[in-house]
């Protein structure tokens, strides 16, 4: 049962219990009283009990009247009549002239008996107290029930005050005893929620990202713990995701003081050389100058090249996004740089397998990509010359460029790093004019920017395969699809 329902059951039992155990402790605790006091019999002899037993009564007055009883007679079938009444029940008396002349006790007040006795025949008195009267000759016969209702009526009173006074004791105790339950009831379950996420808070605050709540509660707090999951989850990712940026930004400060240091040591030897007339022939001081520009564009290189991952990183490089037959674009690159890769060693192919996507890119950089990947196959070739084959085909939704060399590979624990930053295969930072680790980062972000992934996968028995998905946008958006 969920919180929300334990509350609406808590309001409703919070009115109802007190109330019917109020109800029944009061009637409950007055019908006993009545019983073990005698009042129901009391209150049992009023209405009819009694003319009932005038109506007997009256009968043996008849038989008097009609024998000429004496009063010896009279006084004694009273007293035989009302010791069949019980102690409770009504009195038959006998009077003359005003004066009791049988025995018995009188059950009614003084004003009340005077009136019966004033009665000059049959005569019936009801109230508070209740009299039949009859005559027989000189004699007045009564019948007297009185004493026994008012003290009845009295005692009716001082219950109902007891009564009340203990309905109300009694309540108190059971709202205190009703509130205690429900509020074990209902709040010990939110108190135990509570619990339960203040833990969990101070184990976050502690450092401990990987603490989760186990909750096994199907109640509010659920989706609450689940979010709180969730958010440890995140904290602990963008934590993750620091920590590899601070290691990021150090390997980047690393990487590029090594790759500036590297040229610039060497031009600097190569200046001193020149002054200090190392270089004596005018053939040396020819290889000085051209060894001295060739590490001047190797610095100017790295400096571009850095430049350029800044201003993706930042998003600040100016994209000329256009509407392009991927394959067109891919074929023609490949064309026109096939000759220059083919004396350095490396034979490029593109096989038309017949898919034809319309993708949005700038064609510029999809060309800075392609070069980073064959200059990336070049360099780590394991033999003479290297083949590169690039295929086009389409999976849902997007269109797949593979370029596949048969080179050596990459180690499958190093896979996840090619496109990291400064990543080499190898770890030597010895020769930055082989790369300065920033080409295969950068293509990452250009693919990243078209809204595509890339991703390195080893070929058996040798090779590497770099996996290029584009997605490819509707019609609407000036763009088609795979055909």
């Amino acid at each position: 049962m969920n919180i929300k329902r334990r509350l609406f059951v808590s309001h409703i039992l919070m009115i109802v219990i007190p109330l019917v155990v109020s109800l029944a402790v009061f009637f409950g605790g007055l019908h006993i009283f009545a019983t073990l006091a005698g009042l129901r019999d009391g209150a049992r002899r009023d209405g009819r009990s009694f003319l009932e037993t005038a109506e007997l009564a009256g009968e043996l007055v008849e038989r008097w009247r009609a024998d000429g009883a004496g009063v010896e007679t009279m006084i004694a079938d009273a007293g035989k009549f009302n010791s069949g009444q019980g102690e409770r029940g009504p009195v038959l008396l006998i009077y003359k002239d005003g004066s009791l002349v049988s025995d018995g006790v009188v059950p009614m007040p003084e004003d009340i008996l005077g009136r019966a006795l004033g009665e000059e025949g049959d005569a019936a008195i009801f109230g508070r107290a209740s009299a039949r009267v009859r005559r027989v000759g000189d004699y007045q016969v009564v019948l007297l029930e009185g004493l026994r209702a008012a003290k009845m009526s009295q005692n009716y009173r001082d219950v109902m005050l007891k009564g009340t006074i203990m309905s109300f004791i009694c309540s108190a105790i059971i709202i205190l005893l009703t509130n205690w339950f429900l509020t074990q009831f209902v709040f010990r379950r939110i108190l135990h929620a509570m619990d339960t996420l203040n833990g969990g808070v101070r184990q976050i605050r502690d450092g401990n990202l990987d603490f989760r709540i186990e909750y096994g509660e199907n109640d509010e707090f659920t989706a609450v713990c689940d979010d709180f999951n969730s958010m440890a989850g995140r904290l602990k990712d963008v934590e993750t995701a620091r920590w590899r940026d601070e290691q990021s930004r150090r390997e980047l400060i690393a990487g590029i003081s090594h790759d500036l240091r590297t040229p610039l040591t060497s031009i600097k030897a190569y200046v001193e050389g020149l002054e200090r007339g190392v270089a004596s022939t005018p053939e040396a001081k020819s290889r000085y100058v051209d060894t001295i520009k060739k590490k001047t564009d190797d610095l100017e290189h790295i400096i571009d090249t850095l430049f350029l991952f800044a201003k993706l990183d930042t998003g600040e490089f100016p994209y000329r996004m256009e509407r392009v037959e991927l394959w067109g674009v891919v074929s023609e690159i490949a064309s026109g740089t096939a000759g220059e890769y083919e004396s350095r060693g490396l034979d490029i192919s593109a096989r038309d397998a017949g898919a034809r996507a319309y993708v949005s890119i700038d064609a510029s950089q999809m060309r800075f990509v392609l070069i980073n990947i064959f200059e990336n196959s070049l360099k780590y070739r394991s033999k003479d010359r290297a083949r590169m084959e690039m295929t086009m085909s389409g999976e849902s939704g997007s269109a797949v460029l593979t370029l596949n060399d048969d080179g050596p590979g990459v180690p499958e624990e190093t896979l996840g790093k090619l496109f990291d930053l400064f990543f080499r295969i190898d770890g030597s930072r010895s020769n930055p004019s082989q790369g300065s680790g920033l080409g295969l980062a950068i293509v990452s972000k250009v693919i990243a920017h078209f809204g595509g992934t890339i991703e390195a996968r080893n070929v058996p028995p040798g090779g590497l395969s770099i996996v290029i998905k584009l997605p490819i946008a509707s019609e609407e958006r000036g763009e088609a699809g795979v055909r």
